[in-house]
Order: structure tokens, then sequence, then C-alpha cells
């Protein structure tokens, strides 16, 4: 089984490495960002994150990933235009 590179930068956080780390040789020739929030795992409630889901119901009578794609693409049209992407500096 092949190393996980994401288990690896999460461990490399872990223990207080920062920056450019290859943990694997898989990530050789790359450039990586470790980063101290790496090591923060958030948990949740699953049930009651699918409650928030407004168009989860519109979603119970879908049989193909078109349908679903539609639901959701109605839902997102229906909307206040969210604010543009930015990147995230680092």
């Amino acid at each position: 089984m092949r190393p996980s590179i994401v288990h690896s930068q999460i461990a490399d956080a872990l223990r207080g490495e920062f920056g450019d780390v290859h943990a694997t040789a898989r990530t050789n020739g790359t450039e990586l960002f470790v980063n101290p929030l790496m090591a923060m795992y958030l948990t949740i409630d699953l049930p009651a994150l699918a409650r928030s889901v407004e168009y989860l119901p519109l979603l119970a009578h879908t049989e193909r990933a078109y349908q679903v794609v539609q639901v959701i693409e109605a839902h997102l049209s229906a909307r206040p235009k969210p604010r543009p992407h930015c990147r995230i500096p680092h």
C-alpha cells in the first residue's frame, strides 16, 4: 500500500513541520506546503449537517447524476450571487 500524501502532510504538521516538507518519496520533485493548521481535525454531526442542506428533499427522487446537477444548479441560481473567489495567500 502506498503512503498517503495527505496523511503524511497532516503527520508533518502534527510534528511541527512547516513549508516544503517531503515525508514520502511520492512527492519528490513537487512543491508542497505543510501548514500548521493541517493538524487541526474538525468533527461534524453528519445528520445535522445533512438537515441544513436546503435542497436535500429535492434529491430524494433523483436517479441519475444529471438530475442531481439540475437540482443543485436550480438551487444555486435562486440564491444571491456569492462573493468572487480569491486566492488564499501563503
